[in-house]
């Protein structure tokens, strides 16, 4: 590939690493990110640019997805949820990508700005996005409202790997946003139906 490459109109700020440049750490992720979306993502290539300290976000990210307790269809709501709020169009992208594969039912996909009202949500899945929501606008400011509901419906662990899932996803957001990382082209139709919802 190319060493510059078009983001929604800006370069790429690094080179994206073939596979065959891979170090073992990052073949090994390549390995579980294709996995969830079926090709090597280009965000592993950008971050294969720093062999120690890119593996070991790598290694992070692929351990939140594969960790813990909760459920991966509510990671993948959380982590969508989160990618929206901040505007990233290659996460909101890819985490289509990975409801789908992870049997999230239509009706929640095409209705996530409606969680807190449309019948498809759990009273469980509505307290978590809730929570994810206002932890993502503002983690100092959580209503006390949103906090009680979140507590009624989860466990100490759930609490805790949602507050994880949701600060890596935020994490990851601006790692693609803030290095410009493009879309492969697999994800470009995904990404030309999503819009994101007002602040």
């Amino acid at each position: 590939m190319d060493d510059v490459v078009q983001a929604a109109g800006h370069a790429c700020l690094v080179p994206l690493v073939e596979d065959k440049d891979f170090s073992a750490p990052f073949q090994k992720s390549a390995k579980r990110v294709s996995g969830r979306v079926g090709m090597v993502a280009n965000n592993v290539r950008a971050m294969a640019n720093s062999p120690e300290l890119g593996a070991t976000m790598r290694q992070f990210l692929d351990d939140v997805w594969d960790q813990g307790d909760l459920p991966k269809p509510m990671k993948a709501l959380i982590r969508n949820k989160v990618s929206n709020i901040n505007a990233c169009l290659y996460c909101s992208a890819h985490q289509v990508r990975v409801m789908e594969s992870q049997g999230v039912a239509r009706e929640k996909i095409d209705n996530m700005y409606d969680y807190l009202s449309h019948p498809a949500f759990s009273d469980k899945e509505r307290a978590i996005l809730a929570y994810c929501e206002a932890l993502t606008l503002d983690a100092g400011a959580i209503s006390e409202d949103v906090v009680a509901t979140f507590m009624e419906h989860t466990t100490a662990q759930e609490r805790t790997e949602v507050t994880i899932v949701a600060a890596a996803m935020g994490l990851l957001n601006r790692l693609n946003d803030g290095l410009r990382v493009p879309l492969e082209e697999p994800m470009l139709e995904i990404a030309s139906g999503i819009s994101f919802e007002p602040k």
